[in-house]
């Protein structure tokens, strides 16, 4: 094998070369090889060539004259009415065509080079240059909120379920985390840590109220709200993003999912207490319980803040009580053939009548029974007093009458008890 070599390092190099090179070309044209060439065809380092004619050709010189390691760069600059340009060697063989215009696929500039010389023909390799397009690693790249499919990057949004008090972290930045407990509590994470732009978005997909703090002296939607903590009911969710000092929200859902509709409840098939009130039956503000009470019956509302009318119109000698579910609140206990306006707070149950400054004009109850007595109390529903006939005031003490009081007197059935009325 013919090589020229480097006198001072024994490796092979290249000949004499000439840099570049434009053609244009009809038909076949043989080239030479720079330190034998008497033409302006010859191999030079860059060629740039296009062709008129179907068919053109860049004839090679014969291999054993150069190197192995011989290498130039064609290229096919033909546009619109010119032609592939076929590269071959001394004998006319293809070595590559070279095609007028790029695609995805194809490239019209080729790296050739000589492996072998052994031959007139020689051995020869070629590398396609420019196939696709360069592009930074989008996996590299992709940061929170942000997700790599093939080489671009997409917006992002992973979702973590949570039941139990949360401090957010720094890499929670632009997640969904939705909250599948009871009521609790999730702390936003300090902003100097985090800093201006960190966002996260929470859903309550639970079945309490869900307290989102900061957990420190920024406050959150200053000035118009300006506090430390932000409730998320059921069903509503909000984004939290801070500026690097405070806390701002946006899309909070204001809307209220309860609806004004009634949901009547029969107690007859009632045999446990309590009784819980699912999240979809609790929607309906007006609670409305019926039918023949089996045993004193504690009624359990979702934990939320929410307003409610709940009537009782049940029969039996049993009370009706509503509390909060999972709480040991305030309850309110609801005579029979009444209705009480009730506030929930998430965790209590007070009588919105209870104001010790109102008065009332005029007050028209039912005539009801010595079991269940149209006046009776909280902790007693079968002591009060009753309409016992027309004109008659009557006395009930644990469901039995106990008196009633005449237009003649006062009369006392059940007698005097160790001398004493």
């Amino acid at each position: 094998m013919t090589t020229y070599t480097s006198p001072f390092t024994g490796q092979t190099i290249n000949p004499a070369q000439v840099s570049y090179e434009s053609l244009t070309i009809s038909g076949s044209v043989t080239l030479q090889w720079p330190i034998n060439g008497n033409t302006t065809n010859v191999v030079a380092g860059i060629i740039e060539v296009a062709a008129t004619t179907v068919g053109s050709a860049l004839v090679l010189p014969a291999a054993t004259e150069v190197s192995v390691g011989t290498a130039f760069i064609v290229r096919n600059v033909g546009t619109a009415g010119n032609y592939s340009v076929t590269i071959q060697n001394y004998s006319g063989g293809t070595i590559i065509s070279v095609p007028v215009a790029p695609t995805t696929a194809t490239v019209n500039t080729y790296y050739i080079y000589l492996t072998n010389n052994d031959t007139l023909n020689g051995t020869w390799s070629t590398i396609a240059m420019g196939i696709g397009a360069s592009a930074a690693s989008a996996s590299a790249l992709a940061g929170s909120g942000l997700l790599a499919i093939n080489t671009t990057l997409n917006e992002n949004t992973p979702l973590t379920t949570f039941s139990s008090a949360y401090q957010f972290l720094n890499n929670d930045r632009a997640q969904l985390y939705v909250w599948t407990g009871g009521a609790g509590t999730a702390t936003l994470p300090n902003v100097s840590t985090v800093g201006a732009g960190w966002f996260v978005i929470v859903k309550n997909d639970g079945t309490g109220i869900l307290t989102v703090s900061t957990g420190s002296s920024a406050v959150i939607d200053a000035p118009a709200v300006n506090t430390t903590s932000i409730q998320v009911q059921i069903a509503n969710s909000s984004v939290f993003v801070t500026d690097g000092t405070n806390w701002f929200t946006y899309a909070l859902a204001q809307t209220n999912v309860f609806t004004y509709t009634q949901y009547i409840q029969p107690v007859g098939s009632i045999v446990s207490s309590p009784f819980t009130v699912t999240a979809a039956n609790a929607k309906s503000v007006i609670q409305q319980y019926s039918g023949v009470l089996g045993l004193n019956l504690t009624v359990l509302l979702p934990p939320t803040v929410q307003l409610y009318s709940l009537r009782n119109i049940t029969t039996g000698s049993y009370s009706l009580t509503f509390g909060i579910a999972g709480s040991a609140g305030t309850t309110l206990v609801v005579p029979q053939n009444q209705t009480i306006i009730a506030i929930s707070d998430g965790t209590n149950l007070y009588n919105a009548n209870s104001a010790t400054t109102s008065f009332i004009a005029a007050l028209s109850l039912g005539n009801g029974t010595a079991a269940n007595p149209s006046l009776s109390f909280q902790s007693d529903a079968t002591t009060g007093l009753f309409l016992a006939a027309s004109g008659q005031l009557g006395f009930a003490v644990s469901g039995s009458q106990a008196g009633a009081l005449t237009g003649t007197g006062l009369q006392l059935p059940v007698g005097i008890n160790a001398g004493a009325f």
